[in-house]
């Protein structure tokens, strides 16, 4: 029996919580390929399963990790546009903390030969994200306003370059002055430090009549202060949070104002759905990405036996843009 190594929390708990197992390798089913993982991305959500704060999906793989880039070693049956050999970046169950993981063969995108597999693992879960929640859900236009709260992590940053890409005119905020002069250095116009002062009042001045989209990270603390500032037909993406609780808000300004509010998260998506995400990202983004026109954000490599430390980093908020653990 072949086995491999995987890194897994068996109980919940802070980064200290995760563990190393061998385990057999797996095979792939009708529908799926078997990736030789090179890299996995490190998210938000993985910190959360590891704690117990994140509910599965009936049937999914209990590993952490959601994305990586690697190689094609095997195939099942049924399986249809990717072959043994090719180096991609995949959107997984989980399952991806792993010297192997299988993969939807409709969930994964061939990449650039000459792409290492760190590129590839830093990019699907994080462009997919931002791209259906800005222009999928909130249908961002040129010369549109939107607030992209969290602008220093890898979604928030991946969303800022789609955004410039798009013509849109940006606001960002973040709670560190080192983020924010990164943040700056990107060319975002309108960084603001929720830290120093009430980034609503700043954005009122910047934008008396008010804003389009909000990229939101955070949730209830601040959903009737973007109600208030969303102007008619305005959009909020809920993406993640940061802050828990109930949220009180004037229900009349969003009828009045026909404002939008939808959730997102990639995970509960059925095979069929993700498999279109993944063909948005593949037609938009991946050429853009191959062309250099845009590139994700990577913070730290580290070995995947270092996958403590980075999800330390991850829960201090210390990255801008993604962390990556390399087989």
């Amino acid at each position: 029996m072949t086995t491999m190594q995987i890194c897994h929390a068996p109980q919940p708990g802070g980064p200290d919580a995760l563990r190393f197992l061998a385990v057999p390798r797996p095979e792939p089913g009708p529908g799926q390929v078997l990736i030789r993982v090179g890299a996995v991305g490190v998210n938000r959500l993985d910190a959360m399963q590891r704690a117990g704060n994140y509910p599965l999906p009936p049937g999914v793989n209990p590993v952490l990790g959601v994305e990586v880039g690697g190689e094609v070693v095997a195939t099942g049956p049924e399986v249809h546009g990717i072959a043994v050999g090719m180096r991609v970046a995949a959107l997984l169950e989980g399952g991806g903390y792993a010297e192997f993981a299988c993969a939807d063969h409709r969930h994964v995108a061939p990449v650039p030969q000459d792409w290492d597999d760190i590129r590839a693992a830093a990019v699907i879960e994080t462009f997919c994200t931002a791209h259906e929640t800005l222009f999928e859900l909130s249908r961002l236009a040129p010369g549109e306003r939107v607030l992209i709260h969290a602008g220093g992590s890898a979604v928030g940053s991946t969303a800022i370059r789609m955004a410039q890409a798009v013509g849109a005119e940006i606001a960002t905020t973040t709670g560190r002055e080192d983020k924010a002069d990164r943040l700056r250095a990107m060319g975002v116009p309108h960084v603001l430090n929720y830290r120093q002062g009430d980034f609503a009042a700043a954005l009122r001045e910047i934008w008396p009549e008010g804003l389009d989209v909000v990229e939101d990270f955070v949730g209830p603390a601040n959903l009737a202060r973007h109600i208030d500032l969303l102007r008619w037909r305005g959009r909020i993406a809920l993406v993640g949070l940061l802050s828990q609780g109930m949220a009180e808000f004037d229900v009349a300004k969003v009828l009045t104002r026909m404002i939008q509010l939808r959730g997102f998260t990639l995970r509960p998506h059925s095979a069929a759905e993700k498999a279109a995400v993944v063909a948005r990202f593949r037609q938009r983004w991946l050429p853009e990405l191959a062309a250099g026109r845009i590139a994700p954000d990577i913070h730290a490599v580290l070995p995947f036996g270092d996958a403590v430390q980075a999800h330390r980093i991850l829960e201090a908020a210390d990255n801008f843009g993604k962390i990556i653990l390399r087989m």
